[in-house]
């Protein structure tokens, strides 16, 4: 449980303020962006309004849904405002190393599986092992303390079913099936290859992206904020831009098929 979790109500209510605040503003910010990309950009607003009813309004609800009435895993957040601090420091090198550290090892490591395995590795040592070592050691986490880990029954049932639901989502609205398709690869390939995707995506998006973004970042801005609504806010904006193709923190190398100037 966060720390910010068992003060006063009127603390809450003001953390509850501050969160309603905050994302009345980013409403704001998605609508005036939205509205000068079409304007002046000659941007088609159909896919990304698509976007975020589906998943920014759709998914929300239905895990909001399958969570309700679950019991968080305890987590304590010791020193908000300082552990906050070096979290925040720590992303100006971290942005460097995402903008330019990625090309660097494509031009060292030319072929493929090994220049993926590198950045992978890259990865988990810049968003994992140094952050979550200068927190635990600075302030005297164990690891276990920094990443809970608890199998609740009703933590399954959430789980399992928002997967299922972004798996249908891709298969059927996304590429998924499209592109499985087109690639003409034979069944037993699949049959073995699906099992070592997954554990890839569990390396390189639920390991390096869930523990920096939501376990470290998250939690902390959270708790200095003492509003869960407004650390939610803030690291959506902080994760968008990460995201963003050939924008600050993202390269052409990772634009995932979008065009020259997304």
């Amino acid at each position: 449980m966060s720390s910010f979790a068992l003060e006063r109500p009127a603390m809450q209510r003001t953390g509850r303020f501050t969160g309603l605040a905050m994302l009345a503003g980013y409403i704001l910010l998605y609508a005036a962006a939205l509205f000068a990309m079409v304007r002046f950009g000659q941007f088609d607003a159909g896919d990304a309004l698509g976007v975020f009813v589906v998943l920014g309004v759709g998914f929300s609800l239905l895990a909001a849904l399958l969570t309700m009435g679950v019991k968080p895993l305890m987590y304590e957040v010791r020193e908000p405002a300082r552990e906050l601090a070096y979290l925040l420091i720590y992303l100006l090198p971290l942005a460097a190393l995402v903008a330019y550290g990625f090309d660097a090892v494509h031009r060292f490591v030319l072929t493929q599986p090994a220049a993926s395995l590198a950045i992978l590795a890259v990865k988990l040592v810049i968003f994992v092992i140094v952050p979550g070592w200068l927190i635990a050691t600075r302030f005297g986490y164990k690891i276990s303390q920094l990443a809970p880990v608890g199998l609740p029954t009703s933590h399954l049932l959430g789980f399992f079913g928002i997967a299922i639901a972004l798996l249908v989502f891709q298969a059927l609205a996304g590429r998924g099936l499209r592109d499985i398709s087109a690639a003409d690869i034979p069944s037993e390939k699949l049959l073995f290859g699906m099992p070592f995707v997954f554990l890839w995506l569990m390396l390189e998006v639920g390991i390096v992206e869930e523990f920096f973004f939501r376990v470290l970042l998250q939690s902390r801005l959270s708790a200095a904020l003492r509003s869960e609504l407004g650390g939610i806010v803030l690291m959506s904006l902080l994760f968008g831009l990460v995201h963003a193709p050939s924008l600050y923190l993202r390269t052409n190398i990772t634009q995932e098929g979008l065009s020259t100037h997304p």
